[in-house]
């Protein structure tokens, strides 16, 4: 019966309203992200300002991705989007691991110290052990 069914909201499914309130709805949402975000960076501290920016500002460069993505999937084009949404997954990566790293310094009472490889090679083993990445075989070509 259709009444078990759950209802979810993707982009085929119809709106109560119809497009022109489903419309309206989202532009509503994204307005309220918005302001929760505007609320967060102004209650940011003169150092998570900084940082915030930092991170705003910081990019992979797009050619090395896309050399990356051709290397390992063998094709000889890779769509522009895709580049971009790689170069995106992999700054969030690499955020995660800083992220990871700067707690684990915490924790270790280091917090203040910068980063150094040590803590870099701990926040990845963690999120590996996490399932936050997936475990890496290398061909042993013997």
């Amino acid at each position: 019966s259709s009444a078990s069914t759950p209802l979810f909201d993707t982009p085929t499914t119809p709106h109560p309203g119809g497009p022109a309130a489903q419309e309206k709805s989202k532009k509503e949402m994204e307005q309220l992200e918005r302001e929760k975000m505007q609320f967060l960076v102004s209650n940011f501290t003169e150092d998570q300002l900084d940082r915030y920016a930092m991170y705003r500002r910081a990019a992979f460069p797009k050619a090395t991705i896309k050399r990356i993505m051709q290397n390992i999937t063998g094709a000889t084009s890779v769509g522009q989007n895709v580049i971009i949404a790689m170069s995106g997954i992999a700054k969030v990566f690499a955020g995660e691991v800083v992220e990871m790293a700067l707690e684990d310094m915490a924790n270790d009472g280091e917090a203040g110290q910068p980063i150094r490889p040590k803590h870099l090679r701990e926040a990845v083993r963690k999120l590996r052990t996490k399932g936050f990445m997936p475990k890496v075989r290398r061909e042993r070509p013997f």
